[in-house]
């Protein structure tokens, strides 16, 4: 039959069927008789005709035998068939028809990116090659191998009597590729689009997926729903895979849930928020602070141990309890380093037995050993309150070398005080001397202009710190016109220096920036950014500052008043800091931090000045004299956020004259690294900016490898997690999948089983595509010839047999 159809299709000119296609033939008329007529007495009528005519033949030629009196009555009803062909209007008209669809939904939810431990499968024969091909992938990865293995034989075999459309889904559902439709011809094609996925979603919402398609599919359902997913709704109950059971029954679509993953609990050990200083000294007692989350585990020990990377070397080891109860367990280790240069070292916690997922066990990092302190010079004119408690704090810390210059103390003081100096080093041999320069509410008359010329050279060439401390009689207004009011990243030509005496009764809390939380350690009070801006939030108020109303082109801000802002509406800074060639320069607007010390001591007071200097002289002690910084926008990021990097150039000199030659390299930990470009950042001159997305969780360290720079590059590291609802639920939920293949009459399989579903779905129903044109067959030439050619036989006969 088909045979035919495609016969006659040619001969009436109709384009032939394209691969998987068909078609439907339907024929049309139009009715002669008026409107009012019942198609009953039309059938009557046709029918008393018809009978008439036979009566008609059979007595006129009762003389003839059989056989003549048939042919005669058969052309007879021929005609009068052709007759009412012409009357009618009798039209063709085809239909072309495609194959049914079926749609493949994978799921890229921040779940399918774990990896399970398939033990329980060991005594199932027909698992034992998945097993082995199953070590080391994520869900995910599963999936792809099962899609793509074999040259696609698992699409293929689908696509043979269906088309195929893909989506893939995690908090909404979107086709893959354009517009979803997988053409196997180009297997590398179909290979690229799959192997673009990545297990980022933040959320997973099985049940809006399922209704998505359906929507999509409205009017032409698909023959049926494949959801490769671990069956994982991080969002609740209602966008269970299961409840779409029922709605995909309402439409005569099975769906056949792919379950993916394991139901026994995934047991992982995740470490992560490293914290650690940049700078270390040689038998100084270095602490390395981390955390550790724990999945599927309930009770036990872990051991934690510290190495050099380079040669595996041990550091330090501990065995820490496992307390499932708490969100996380902090754990610390600490090492002695013997040896200056700079140390690589891994903190790594030994994984349990059954844990699969060994890549977020270890962490590595770098940390600069030096043979030497930290060398301070301490400026005030008289000793107030926050010259004296610093001057004692950094007096105690072993490891930085004071010395202090008091403009108006008596003659015998320098006599008197161990740090104390009589006058502010006048030769440059004798300021590099420093690492770090505190000048506080220091009288500009007690220096010459060789001082200030000084100081500018050893922030701008020599690398060094400096820091100045506001004060209400000097700093920063005194140095209008001078050297150091280049250094400074605030503008003090415009400013009123506030009145010396004038009582402060109303406090404010200083507020942190983005900058100041993330792209410095220097207000890390605790073992995280939460915890330190806790901290900082309960810090007791500040009452004195110096109102700056403008930061300069360039320069960062810490810390901002929480109310008070400048002329250009912008808040006022508290604490800022600028690139000055090699070097950096801290403002600090207030002389009040002393107050912190309040029924705490120098807790957090001795933390932010020590990582404060630390901060300032990492330039000078490490030798790095290329004014380039990296920063990032923040240090942990969740799957399927954006990483912002930035560059910024604060030697003029290094800015490259190519806009498209900065280039930061991406690494994820035990992976091959990968280059990020990056782009100027209109009306910034300096500064350039890039951004990735849907990077897998993981730990990352990233550098500037363009333009190429001397000495060590300017360097970060990041943290990728899964999202916190993503963690709540690991195990595959095989019961609610399993539930949705019975209410919506479809069938369930384990993923090592699925190479056997596309033998188990239904044929389905051809797909109208497009109706060609109708073909008129009442006016053809064919009838026309046809009706002569009976017409004049049945003459020519009944004249033979002597009827006319």
């Amino acid at each position: 039959m088909d045979k035919l159809k495609q016969l006659l299709e040619s001969y009436f000119e109709i384009p032939a069927a394209g691969p998987g296609q068909g078609s439907a033939w339907n024929f049309q008329w139009n009715s002669p008789w008026p409107g009012w007529l019942p198609d009953w007495a039309v059938l009557l009528l046709g029918s008393g005709i018809v009978f008439l005519l036979i009566y008609a033949y059979l007595k006129d030629t009762a003389h003839l035998n059989v056989n003549k009196r048939l042919v005669l009555i058969g052309i007879r009803l021929t005609l009068f068939a052709i007759i009412i062909l012409f009357l009618t209007r009798f039209t063709l008209t085809i239909h072309r028809t495609g194959l049914p669809f079926v749609a493949v939904l994978i799921d890229d939810s921040a779940s399918m990116g774990l990896e399970d431990d398939y033990a329980e499968l060991s005594s199932t024969s027909m698992s034992k090659p998945f097993l082995q091909e199953s070590r080391g992938k994520n869900r995910l990865e599963l999936v792809k191998d099962l899609l793509l293995q074999n040259e696609a034989r698992f699409l293929t075999e689908l696509q043979n009597k269906h088309k195929l459309r893909l989506y893939h889904f995690s908090d909404e559902c979107l086709p893959l590729g354009e517009p979803g439709l997988i053409d196997l011809q180009n297997y590398q094609r179909t290979q690229e689009v799959l192997k673009q996925l990545e297990p980022v979603g933040k959320e997973t919402r099985p049940f809006h997926a399922v209704q998505k398609v359906l929507n999509d599919f409205r009017g032409t359902p698909p023959t049926a729903i494949i959801v490769l997913s671990d069956g994982i709704s991080s969002t609740g109950d209602l966008d269970l895979l299961s409840r779409a059971g029922t709605l995909a029954k309402s439409k005569l679509v099975p769906l056949f849930p792919v379950g993916v993953g394991s139901e026994q609990p995934v047991k992982d050990l995740q470490l992560y928020d490293l914290l650690v200083d940049d700078v270390a000294f040689i038998n100084d007692p270095v602490t390395v602070s981390a955390k550790v989350k724990f999945f599927g585990i309930q009770s036990g020990n872990m051991k934690v141990s510290l190495r050099e990377a380079r040669t595996g070397s041990p550091l330090a080891s501990r065995q820490f309890p496992i307390n499932a109860q708490k969100d996380y367990q902090k754990i610390e280790l600490t090492f002695t380093p013997t040896k200056p240069g700079l140390l690589e070292y891994v903190i790594a916690v030994e994984p349990v037995k059954g844990e699969v997922n060994l890549k977020n066990n270890q962490q590595t990092s770098q940390i600069s050993v030096l043979d030497q302190k930290i060398r301070v010079l301490l400026v005030d004119s008289v000793p107030r309150y926050e010259y004296r408690y610093l001057k004692h704090l950094l007096e105690r810390d072993k490891t930085i070398e004071l010395r202090s210059i008091l403009q108006e103390s008596d003659l015998e003081y320098s006599s008197e005080d161990a740090t104390a100096l009589d006058y502010f080093p006048v030769k440059k041999e004798d300021l590099y001397q420093y690492d770090v320069v505190i000048l506080g509410d220091a009288d500009p008359a007690y220096f010459s202009q060789a001082v200030f010329e000084n100081l500018d050279q050893f922030v701008r060439e020599k690398g060094g710190g400096l820091i100045m401390v506001a004060g209400p009689r000097f700093s920063p207004h005194a140095y209008l016109n001078t050297d150091l009011e280049a250094l400074l990243p605030v503008e003090i030509s415009n400013n009123r220096q506030p009145a010396e005496y004038k009582p402060v009764i109303e406090g404010f809390q200083p507020e942190l920036t983005t900058e100041g939380q993330f792209s410095t350690s220097i207000f890390r009070f605790a073992d995280n950014a939460e915890e330190s801006q806790l901290i900082w939030n309960q810090l007791p108020e500040l009452y004195w500052f110096y109102a700056a109303d403008e930061i300069k082109p360039g320069a960062s801000v810490f810390a901002v008043h929480p109310t008070q802002k400048g002329k250009k509406g912008q808040r006022i800074p508290i604490i800022s800091t600028q690139r000055v060639g090699a070097g950096k320069v801290i403002f600090n607007a207030t002389d009040d931090l002393w107050r912190w010390r309040d029924l705490v001591g120098d807790l957090y007071y001795s933390r932010f000045w020590v990582q404060t200097i630390r901060y300032l002289s990492r330039s000078k002690l490490l030798n790095q004299e290329q004014a380039v910084e990296l920063t990032l926008d923040r240090k942990t990021y969740q799957q399927a956020d954006t990483v912002q990097f930035r560059v910024k150039f604060l030697d003029e000199q290094l800015i490259p004259t190519d806009s498209k030659s900065v280039t930061v390299m991406l690494e994820r930990q035990g992976e091959a690294s990968k280059p990020v470009k990056l782009t100027p950042l209109e009306n910034s001159p300096g500064i350039f900016e890039g951004s990735v997305s849907n990077i897998p969780e993981g730990a990352y360290h990233t550098w500037v490898s363009q333009p190429i720079l001397q000495g060590t590059p300017p360097a970060v590291d990041f943290r990728v997690e899964i999202s916190q609802r993503e963690l709540v639920n690991r195990d595959m939920n095989q019961s609610d999948m399993k539930k949705t293949a019975r209410e919506s009459r479809g069938k369930y399989f384990p993923i090592y089983a699925a190479e056997q579903l596309p033998q188990a779905i239904p044929a389905g129903h051809p797909v109208p595509l497009e109706n060609e044109e109708p073909i008129p067959l009442w006016n053809r030439w064919e009838f026309l010839i046809l009706f002569t050619l009976l017409i004049s036989a049945e003459w020519l006969l009944r004249k033979r047999f002597r009827l006319v």
